[in-house]
């Protein structure tokens, strides 16, 4: 996890520093099977070993990753590390890594570290493999956690989470969680995940996600009637932007923190995409009502330029 120390990212170890004998071990055995199984091969990075067979047949290198997994499983059983099986629709690897090293535990370190100033109160999590399932279990718990203390309060039953979920106590992230989270999990394609939903590739991930960003754009463009009652709104050529009051209009100043309020009405109209403010003395404005439609229209203006045309 980055973290800033004197001008420069650093990373922070967040899984204290154990013994990495069984690095050696892994890589001893991994190369037994790499040399009798082609188009397979090892990967190093500074905390896991990964076995890759993907290039490999696809019948023979499954079973010997098989056998690999149970020879390390046997192999490392005195050290805290686990073995993972991707199989070929994951990707085709057996990997060993330190214990508590996963996107679930990432996840919850994320929560903590990014709502700091607000609690987070909606989670979009999507995963393809095997890789995603602790984040997929551990988000899906939060978010269970969120509605159970919505339906305590409903006195709602829910339903119990499936197996596929691995039970995670997510406790620690309930200080930064909202009441109100909604949290929805989908794992590509159709097959046994902790997730609630899937998506049938990834076509389907890139159309959901350019929905969601129109929507979220459609709605900071567009407004009904009924919101220009309540938004702030710019006042066209005065600098100042203006906020409804009951019996005023309160003008903020856009240069400095005088606050100036008048006694006004105000008359908003949409022109050309902005808003604008007319102050109108109340004491010279009339009510007047149409009784008849032909009285209503004769208050309308016919537009100049309309008589070129006839």
């Amino acid at each position: 996890w980055p973290a800033k120390k004197a001008g420069k990212r650093i990373w922070e170890t967040t899984v204290p520093e154990q013994d990495k004998s069984w690095r050696s071990l892994a890589i001893m055995i991994m190369e037994v099977y790499s040399s009798r199984t082609h188009g397979s091969y090892i990967e190093e990075t500074e905390m896991k070993v990964l076995w890759q067979y993907r290039d490999a047949d696809p019948e023979f290198g499954y079973q010997q990753s098989r056998e690999l997994e149970d020879h390390l499983s046997n192999v490392l059983r005195e050290y805290a590390v686990d073995v993972l099986h991707g199989g070929v629709k994951e990707g085709g690897y057996v990997e060993v890594r330190p214990k508590g090293v996963n996107k679930g535990f990432a996840s919850m370190h994320i929560i903590k570290n990014m709502a700091i100033s607000n609690k987070i109160d909606f989670s979009l999590v999507i995963g393809d493999d095997h890789c995603d399932e602790p984040m997929l279990s551990v988000m899906r718990q939060i978010g269970r956690r969120a509605m159970e203390a919505k339906s305590f309060n409903d006195r709602t039953v829910l339903t119990p989470l499936p197996a596929s979920v691995t039970p995670v106590d997510v406790s620690s992230t309930d200080p930064f969680v909202s009441s109100r989270l909604q949290t929805y999990t989908a794992t590509v394609g159709k097959k046994p995940s902790a997730s609630a939903n899937y998506l049938n590739d990834v076509d389907d991930v890139h159309e959901l996600l350019e929905c969601l960003n129109r929507m979220s754009a459609r709605d900071h463009q567009f407004y009904s009637s009924i919101d220009l009652t309540s938004m702030t709104y710019p006042i066209a050529g005065s600098g100042l932007s203006g906020v409804k009051k009951t019996g005023s209009v309160q003008f903020l100043s856009g240069s400095n923190s005088e606050t100036i309020t008048a006694n006004v009405t105000r008359q908003v109209s949409l022109v050309s995409g902005f808003l604008s403010s007319e102050g109108v003395n109340p004491a010279k404005v009339e009510k007047q009502t149409s009784n008849t439609l032909a009285d209503y229209l004769n208050t309308v203006e016919d537009d100049d330029d309309d008589d070129m045309f006839f």
